[in-house]
């Protein structure tokens, strides 16, 4: 990625952390926080010392702190300060580190295992981070990706009518009672860019890293079903399934 492409990009991403606070109590309208890091305890099984790759502000990084060593990975400054702040808050320690996935500052065979949560679909080489992934993990480790499971391209930015209403009283309620900006815009430029990266979905991370030398263990497509609330549910009924693949390095 060229570095000034990078560093747009990267300032986006800096202004809409607040919107992965692990603090924030929109998440739990949507989402269950804890089932979903129940997936992720149970996914590193085994593990001991982990790398979370794109670890943004420390929503699964913090949680997971309790049970692991864990090292967190981002290029967003402003998130890893956000994941500072909320590990400090949490008792926990999380070691973070300001770097590329498509290029880890850190040995081979480093990590018990690694683990991204919707950490691929923006980069230009997604493959170039899963096998970083895997060359930072010791023979045996697990590596664990969630991802949006992409049958197509991204074709412009649209959302059904109900979502198009629960975002904007979002948008609202963050703007009057939290004075937050309104990122709409950020997202669009973003997805803008990001457009005509490479399609990520379950086959295309299956067949890659099965071809470097990984077993999969298993995978889940319902991971919706499970870890969103009602509201959740009604707002991304129209949306590509996610899913959830858990690999061990080494066969």
């Amino acid at each position: 990625m060229p570095a000034a492409f990078r560093e747009v990009t990267m300032n986006q991403w800096d202004q809409i952390a607040f919107e992965y606070d692990p603090k924030s109590p929109f998440r739990r309208v949507w989402t269950k926080p804890s089932v979903l890091i129940k997936m992720f305890e149970d996914a590193l099984d085994g593990c001991h010392e982990v790398l979370d790759v794109g670890c943004g502000a420390g929503c699964l990084a913090v949680p997971l702190a309790k049970k692991f060593e864990v090292h967190g990975l981002d290029f967003s400054k402003e998130m890893l300060n956000l994941a500072a702040r909320r590990s400090g808050e949490s008792d926990v320690k999380v070691n973070l580190n300001h770097g590329d996935s498509q290029a880890m500052p850190f040995d081979d065979n480093f990590f018990d295992g690694a683990y991204c949560k919707f950490a691929l679909w923006p980069l230009k080489d997604p493959e170039k981070a899963l096998r970083e992934m895997i060359r930072v993990v010791r023979p045996g480790g697990r590596v664990v990706i969630m991802e949006v499971d992409r049958k197509k391209k991204y074709e412009g930015h649209k959302m059904s009518f109900k979502s198009k209403i629960f975002y904007s009283i979002y948008r609202i309620i963050t703007r009057t009672l939290f004075g937050k900006k309104d990122t709409k815009k950020i997202w669009k430029a973003l997805m803008a860019e990001t457009k005509s990266n490479p399609l990520v979905n379950l086959k295309m991370v299956k067949e890659f890293i099965e071809g470097l030398g990984c077993r999969i263990l298993y995978y889940d497509t319902e991971i919706q079903e499970k870890t969103y609330t009602f509201i959740g549910k009604l707002i991304s009924s129209e949306h590509e399934k996610y899913f959830l693949c858990v690999a061990k390095k080494g066969g």
